[in-house]
């Protein structure tokens, strides 16, 4: 579970333990850090510092303007978290709200139209210390500051996608099922009925890929991961749509280039941007490419300032493309962000957030604004730790 430099380490319990082991990553991150700790902050401003700090959390854009940041796993022995708490834009600040029905991260959230947000899936641990995936969902009151249990989901899962749909119902895909493998399955929620319906299944079982709504009512499900007959983590290059008339997947163009951990943003012109993302060789990518609906496929963009894996990507109100942070390659998990132009096809530098991280989210605010919260970095007085101080990106 969670590929992390192609490795997968446990506790004793079967804890995955959240972070890159490897020697070579360690080392080539301890470099990156501090050979630029002292560069300009640029575009990035520190904000309000949230506690727990988490990773694998979820954060939801409310329509009063706040963000609702949700679970998660914390470092020091927190561990899977139960608080969420509401980031206040005016007042720079972070305030408690309601407590989670229950524990998990590597869920998903999903504001709905009557201003609810749907809590979905993920993992947590029993009282025996083992790591079980979540079929129970829950749903946050903005009114009431407070979550209430809903239908659960057909089947248990994590590190799958969420949806919502053009008919409000939100579209739940594949993720990660209790052995480590990838699911087909997908399913719809109806907050009609306040209840979960199977739906066609994917032609490939993925976890870890990306879902985009288009334009015209249906989803892009492309890339991520799976494991193959001899129990290797994979990355794929294969590409689906979801059909809400019909409630069927069918396969779209191929990807250029197999990939997992990358972001998918919906481009003003209808077009999706795939930046970045891992290959099958645990290698950090640059490039990125383009998806067009009106043809089905995929075409190679501009390429990336430098690499980046497991990151966050933001559209801001000019229409340009936000990427930021994730796992750089040689010089580890980085600060570096930069601006995907879609009028050029080209990425332009920006500034460096203030915190390395990874496994963080990006959240485009009323104001234009964006708001980092989370995620795992090093640094040069903690080590590897989950990151509490949130940035805000002004661009």
């Amino acid at each position: 579970m969670r590929n992390i430099c192609n490795r997968h380490p446990r506790t004793a319990s079967g804890r995955v333990l959240r972070f890159r082991v490897s020697v070579l990553c360690a080392t080539a991150l301890a470099i990156g850090l501090l050979g630029s700790v002292s560069a300009s902050a640029g575009g990035f401003t520190l904000t309000g510092r949230i506690d727990p700090a988490r990773q694998y959390h979820s954060a939801t854009l409310l329509p009063n303007g706040k963000v609702l940041v949700a679970g998660g796993y914390g470092s020091g022995g927190v561990g899977w978290l139960i608080d969420s708490q509401l980031y206040d834009p005016g007042k720079g600040e972070f305030e408690t709200t309601g407590r989670l029905a229950t524990r998990r991260d590597a869920h998903t959230a999903t504001l709905l139209p009557n201003g609810k947000v749907l809590v979905a899936g993920g993992e947590e641990v029993n009282e025996s210390g083992f790591s079980v995936l979540l079929s129970t969902a829950e749903l946050y009151d903005p009114a009431r500051g407070v979550f209430a249990p809903t239908g659960s989901m057909v089947t248990g899962r994590e590190l799958h996608t969420a949806t919502l749909l053009r008919d409000g119902k939100v579209l739940v895909v594949g993720g990660e099922d209790a052995k480590g493998l990838a699911l087909a399955s997908a399913e719809t929620y109806d907050p009609a009925i306040g209840a979960f319906i199977a739906t066609g299944s994917l032609n490939v079982g993925r976890y870890g890929h990306s879902a985009t709504l288009l334009p015209d009512g249906r989803v892009l499900i492309a890339g991520g991961e799976r494991i193959d007959d001899d129990g290797f983590d994979i990355a794929l290059s294969s590409a689906e749509i979801y059909d809400p008339t019909t409630g069927r997947f069918h396969p779209t163009g191929n990807m250029r280039v197999a990939r997992k951990h990358d972001t998918a943003t919906l481009l003003n012109n209808g077009e999706v941007l795939i930046a970045g993302g891992e290959d099958n060789n645990g290698h950090a990518l640059q490039s990125a490419e383009l998806y067009d609906p009106s043809t089905g496929r995929f075409r190679l963009t501009g390429q990336m300032l430098s690499p980046h894996d497991s990151h966050a990507a933001a559209l801001l109100s000019d229409g340009r493309v936000l990427i930021a942070g994730g796992f750089g390659g040689a010089v580890g998990v980085t600060r570096e962000a930069e601006l995907y132009n879609p009028a050029s096809g080209g990425f332009e530098s920006t500034g460096s957030m203030h915190e390395a991280r990874e496994y963080f989210t990006a959240t485009r605010m009323s104001d234009g604004r964006v708001l980092i919260v989370g995620g795992f970095g090093f640094n040069a007085a903690t080590g590897f730790d989950v990151v509490g101080p949130c940035e805000i990106y002004s661009p």
